[in-house]
């Protein structure tokens, strides 16, 4: 086998290792990484979140919920007025 032939083999070889040695490497810490600028700087800050914020959320959710039924209700009674099988889900 010539190495030219086989040049792409070798630069997957070569490219595999190199990624295997960057993650096992203790350089990647996010603690080096911020005393450094690195990626941890380029991170968005966390949300502060307040129980107002978590209320709202809850109703929206709650209201998706039950806006979801309501759909599925309704494609399930089209269903069977046009005389489609409804699949029921199995009870794990």
């Amino acid at each position: 086998m010539s190495l030219l032939k086989n040049w792409k083999l070798i630069l997957a070889s070569l490219t595999l290792a190199m990624f295997t040695a960057c993650a096992g490497s203790s350089g990647g810490s996010e603690e080096g990484a911020a005393g450094e600028g690195g990626a941890a700087a380029a991170q968005p800050q966390k949300e502060k979140i307040d129980e107002n914020k978590l209320k709202k959320t809850e109703q929206e959710a709650m209201a998706l919920t039950d806006e979801n039924h309501q759909l599925r209700k309704e494609i399930f009674e089209a269903k069977n007025k046009l005389g489609i099988p409804v699949d029921r889900p199995a009870a794990e």
